[in-house]
């Protein structure tokens, strides 16, 4: 879990860099972008890594489409989208409107808390094949 959080914080850092002029990776917007960037990715990193949690042995894709609750989950999620995209809603927190580019960006790096995430499982579903149940021995 450890490996996770620090993709998750890497990443995240990484949009919020990217998105702001004068840092490591040189960006163009403002703050109000940077902070839709920073909130976009970490809501796509818990949507991404939300699947990998329903099993510690199996790979996030067995039973995809078994579990309609967290579907539901998922799906009341996506208002997140309204947080970006309604100017009602979008005012009181500060953000702004997204491209598609800025959306395949936030997802990209989301997706690597998933793909960690599914590494660790495999790496520990081996590990308790073998008989080693200690946690911390992943």
């Amino acid at each position: 879990m450890l490996e996770i959080g620090a993709i998750v914080a890497v990443g995240t850092l990484l949009v919020l860099d990217a998105s702001l002029p004068d840092g490591l990776i040189a960006g163009s917007g403002d703050m109000r972008y940077a902070q839709t960037m920073t909130f976009t990715t970490l809501v796509l990193f818990s949507l991404f890594t939300v699947f990998n949690a329903r099993s510690d042995q199996q790979s996030a894709f067995v039973g995809l489409f078994s579990d309609k609750w967290l579907w539901a989950a998922v799906g009341f999620s996506l208002v997140q989208a309204t947080v970006t995209y309604v100017p009602l809603v979008r005012k009181p927190v500060s953000t702004t409107r997204l491209s598609a580019g800025d959306w395949l960006v936030c997802a990209g790096v989301g997706k690597l808390g998933a793909v960690a995430a599914g590494v660790e499982q495999t790496r520990g579903a081996g590990q308790m094949a073998r008989g080693c149940l200690n946690p911390l021995a992943i």
